[in-house]
């Protein structure tokens, strides 16, 4: 197998018999090395393809030019934490997408710049499960990198995971949210009453609505088509 690209000491990329580029990582696997030259096959830690979809949706030589072996280890960590939780397959690009993330938190914290998470409380709300995630993403980082980052942090990297979840790349995260919470105040509205938001009818609602917007936003279905079962889930909702 011989070298096509090298990206740093820890990443190259080879071609496949049907010339799709192969990522491999592995520490010191890049070192000194040139495209053209045979890889050490005991240096590979992990290999991984991207389909056509995944390569279109962000520049994966540039973002693997800057993110550390200990940065992919720790975001396959968290990723594997999240298959075993929801008993998922998670697409291997969403490896880079948070190992870069990781990378830009640890870099923010460093340089003592805050990011606000505007939607913390209603990823919170929204994302119940996924934010269990988030918070142990926080501990997996703390014990690799030494450093506490924020929940802020675990905001964010909620959203990842959720993307993670549809198997697929929403443009738009947090305009799904805001889908999200919009709906749920014109359904208050609508009720002239308060929603007990620790129900079960809640929760099933929610869910219902998270799987809709996701439908939208990924061009899925247009937002002017009705849905039935959400109007009878609606109905119930408002007993309660």
């Amino acid at each position: 197998m011989k070298i096509f690209k090298v990206i740093n000491n820890n990443i190259v990329i080879t071609l496949d018999q049907n010339n799709q580029e192969i990522i491999l990582i592995g520490r010191g696997l890049g070192f000194k090395q040139r495209p053209g030259n045979i890889i050490a096959e005991n240096l590979i830690e992990k290999r991984f393809s991207l389909s056509s979809s995944d390569k279109e949706d962000f520049s994966v030589s540039q973002l693997l030019t800057n993110i550390s072996l200990e940065d992919i280890k720790v975001a396959n960590k968290i990723l594997n934490y999240a298959e075993e939780i929801f008993n998922t397959n998670v697409s291997d690009s969403k490896i880079i997408s948070l190992s870069d993330h990781i990378h830009s938190a640890l870099e923010r914290y460093n340089s003592g710049i805050k990011l606000k998470n505007n939607l913390l409380w209603d990823i919170k709300r929204f994302y119940p499960k996924e934010f269990t995630v988030g918070k142990e993403a926080l501990i997996i980082i703390k014990q690799q990198f030494g450093v506490q980052l924020p929940e802020d942090e675990a905001g964010f990297i909620t959203m990842h995971i959720v993307e993670a979840q549809m198997n697929q790349t929403i443009d738009d995260l947090d305009g799904l949210t805001q889908f999200i919470q919009k709906v749920i105040q014109i359904l208050k509205y609508a009720c002239h009453q308060e929603i007990d938001e620790h129900s079960a009818y809640y929760y099933r609602f929610v869910t219902h609505l998270r799987y809709l917007a996701q439908r939208i936003f990924s061009n899925q279905i247009s937002i002017e088509k009705s849905d039935s079962s959400m109007l009878d889930i609606i109905k119930l909702l408002r007993k309660f």
